[in-house]
């Protein structure tokens, strides 16, 4: 009888200590979550609203884009000085290997992307964000000598917090930063962080005027068949755009750096022939990020028919010229107006249709299906949700491995049961 009352009360005292134990990690966990929201949300903020400044001061004086050679020239110089890590890649790293991040990303991707967009290259903002996000959350984790397993949940938390102020969504921030570094599966121990990292940095951008997912889809058509198919083909068609977008990423920068030429230099000559490039087009329709052109094809306004083609030559000579802040706004483009043109031929609205587009160049760039549902929702809102769901689906699938990220790990593949271990490719 003693020794069944000794068996249970030493259940009761490990029950007890792990109840507290639980409960002092998810204080901490609270704790250091709202910590990195707080922090990377204002950083993040400011970082918005000086792309917004920088993109209007272009548009009232038009001939900074001269200035592209230069901008491109001491943006390499600098980061040559400073930081030669691989941008978004490295974060990514700090997820999959507890590799460190260094210090200099932040202040480096913060100043650089600002300057690529004042100056009119075809980049976006994103990619930038999570940067600077897991810079942050790596610099949180090590200031509190954090064990590689819980830095690396401080750097998915900065991803999320960064992300969500940018972007505006919540939900698919949490998402994304769980699902971007192993692709088919989420790592469920970061949930805490990333929620509590997201929401008040989502609060915080709003505060400081941040603008919040601008491009409203006005109608949504009733799903059908005939609009299944229609959505099924579209998908198919977005997927094949998304590897044209992919390679075009890898190849036209390595051709560029065959240029018999030192880095700085190189990068100025490519950097003119996008100015050229910008003079021959007539304006500035493919420079920056052209958030303008996304809400144009939502509304069901036309744009030209090649667009989508001329913006991925834009943004793949940007990259080649050493221009920073990532291409998923660039891919958001491409899917809009691609979208848009080809939607109405399949028998689905112009609007719709670069909702659909944007959704599936999206998910097959970041190979991140569910983030990409919840970034449908929330920007578009619930009344598509066939059409996102499916398409998002049949993009994701068809793409196959290939994605922005080199060291993204696909844990498991689309076409292969079972697990895979690559790394995506371009």
């Amino acid at each position: 009888m003693e020794n069944n009352n000794e068996s249970f009360s030493d259940q009761m005292q490990a029950l007890v200590f792990k109840i507290r134990t639980g409960c002092v990690q998810l204080v901490k966990l609270l704790i250091y979550g709202l910590l990195c929201g707080t922090l990377v949300g204002f950083t993040a903020s400011i970082f918005a609203l000086g792309i917004d400044a920088a993109t209007n001061l272009r548009a009232q004086h038009p001939w900074v884009i001269f200035l592209m050679p230069v901008g491109a020239a001491v943006i390499i110089f600098f980061y040559m000085k400073f930081d030669r890590s691989e941008g978004t890649d490295t974060v990514l790293l700090a997820v999959t290997r507890s590799e460190s991040v260094p210090g200099t990303l932040a202040p480096l991707i913060f100043c650089s992307t600002i300057t690529s967009h004042f100056l009119g290259a075809s980049v976006g903002r994103e990619g930038a964000a999570l940067q600077i996000g897991g810079c942050m959350g790596d610099e949180l984790g090590k200031r509190f000598h954090f064990q590689e397993s819980a830095r690396r949940i401080m750097v998915m938390a900065g991803m999320s917090a960064a992300f969500s102020a940018l972007f505006g969504t919540p939900l698919a921030a949490t998402v994304i930063a769980m699902e971007i570094s192993h692709v088919g599966l989420l790592q469920y121990d970061a949930l805490v962080p990333c929620v509590i990292a997201a929401l008040p940095s989502y609060y915080i951008s709003g505060m400081l005027g941040v603008e919040k997912h601008p491009w409203g889809l006005t109608q949504v058509v009733p799903f059908s068949l005939p609009r299944s198919l229609s959505t099924f083909v579209l998908a198919f068609l977005c997927a094949i755009i998304s590897v044209l977008f992919v390679v075009a990423l890898g190849r036209i920068p390595a051709l560029a750096k065959k240029i018999p030429a030192h880095p700085v230099f190189r990068g100025a000559i490519v950097a003119a022939i996008l100015l050229g490039m910008t003079l021959l087009s007539g304006g500035q329709f493919y420079n920056g990020a052209g958030g303008h052109v996304i809400t144009e094809c939502l509304h069901g306004e036309p744009v030209p028919v090649c667009a989508f083609l001329l913006k991925i030559l834009f943004t793949a000579v940007s990259v080649a010229a050493g221009f920073k802040g990532g291409e998923i706004v660039p891919a958001l483009f491409i899917g809009a107006t691609f979208g848009s043109v080809v939607g109405p031929l399949l028998g689905l609205p112009g609007g719709l249709a670069a909702a659909i587009g944007m959704g599936c160049l999206f998910s097959c760039v970041t190979n991140c299906p569910l983030g990409t549902l919840l970034i449908c929702f929330e920007m578009f809102g619930f009344e598509g949700w066939p059409y996102y769901l499916l398409s998002i689906a049949i993009a994701y699938t068809v793409s196959g491995n290939y994605g922005l990220y080199h060291h993204q790990k696909i844990r498991y593949g689309k076409f292969k049961i079972g697990r895979e271990d690559a790394n995506a490719h371009h």
